[in-house]
């Protein structure tokens, strides 16, 4: 064989296996900082360059500037990898930042608490909400678990899955609401997802809140950051030129504040507050909707937190508390 093609055979080879790259290690080793859009499950990394990266698709963003991947970027235990080929590929095409990222924090061992949620197919033990049972405004109510299937979201350092808490967490809602007389629809009731490819998994969702047509649209989630000092709750509601009407967006905003006291009054961790966002599934939900990001799975206290089934009871019942008091206002 000649030396050329020798050498080309070589580096195909190389390149065909190689491990894949872990996307956090990619920004730290560049210099960016990374971040997660909690709604769409992208990973964004920022510094020199701004890089959008989504499980499920071939294509990077650098810069606002596509670029083709050779793969999909994709989850694999709870980490976004990318091919090596791709990861050399994007080095070439970005700014690095003004300084590396520390290595990862490492938190002091503490007492298991108990396994992680998994997913659950039958009703878990019924919490009759505080306020006092009777009708209210929101006749049918969309929750949304986010996440779900391939697409994991924010995962802690003993293996804390956001998919399975926000699951966990909107199926006791559900049965809270449905104890009140309300209608609920869940745009998942398993751990699945809707679309392996992470934009026609929120349409999905978007889809059947469009065509159930229900009074409200709730979306639960669970905050990632690169800090794992970021810890608290915070809600949102659509920001202007969303799908809903001013009204409509009125109410997500009302119901967002009614969380956001709820859990205030309730839980000893930061309050974020209530903000304006363009987050897919609330931005296009044809409803008064509300996106709460229950705690940060990233830090070592709200993990601890999350994966104690107790203290998952009680975010589902301020939850479901907060809710019904605005719907009754």
């Amino acid at each position: 064989m000649r030396p050329v093609l020798l050498l080309a055979f070589a580096l195909f080879t190389a390149q065909a296996f190689a491990e894949p790259v872990c996307v956090a290690d990619f920004a730290r080793s560049h210099g960016l900082a990374t971040s997660r859009d909690a709604a769409s499950g992208r990973d964004i990394l920022k510094g020199g360059s701004t890089v959008v990266l989504a499980p499920g698709m071939s294509i990077a963003l650098v810069d606002g500037r596509a670029v083709a991947l050779s793969e999909e970027i994709r989850v694999e235990n709870g980490r976004t990898v990318m091919s090596a080929e791709d990861a050399s590929k994007l080095a070439s095409c970005i700014h690095e930042g003004g300084e590396r990222q520390p290595p990862p924090y490492e938190p002091p061992p503490t007492p298991e608490p108990g396994p992680a949620p998994g997913p659950r197919k039958t009703p878990i033990v019924k919490q009759t909400p505080t306020v006092e049972k009777k009708p209210g405004r929101f006749k049918t109510i969309v929750i949304d678990p986010g996440h779900g299937g391939v697409h994991t979201g924010g995962k802690g350092a003993k293996g804390t899955m956001e998919k399975d808490i926000t699951l966990d967490v909107a199926l006791q809602v559900r049965d809270i609401l449905a104890e009140q007389g309300i209608k609920v629809i869940m745009t998942r009731d398993t751990d699945r997802n809707l679309s392996p490819e992470v934009r026609e998994d929120l349409r999905k969702r978007v889809e059947l809140t469009e065509r159930t047509k229900p009074d409200f649209f709730l979306s639960i989630h669970v905050n990632w950051a690169e800090n794992k000092g970021a810890q608290g709750f915070e809600v949102y509601y659509p920001r202007a030129g969303s799908e809903g009407s001013a009204s409509e967006r009125e109410t997500g905003r009302k119901v967002a504040e009614s969380i956001r006291k709820t859990f205030a009054d309730r839980f000893d961790t930061p309050d974020r507050g209530v903000k304006e966002a363009g987050f897919y599934v609330i931005k296009n939900a044809p409803c008064a909707a509300t996106l709460v990001e229950l705690e940060f799975v990233s830090n070592p206290a709200g993990e601890r937190n999350l994966r104690e089934e107790s203290y998952r009871k009680r975010l589902a019942v301020a939850v479901a508390d907060a809710v019904l008091a605005q719907s009754r206002k």
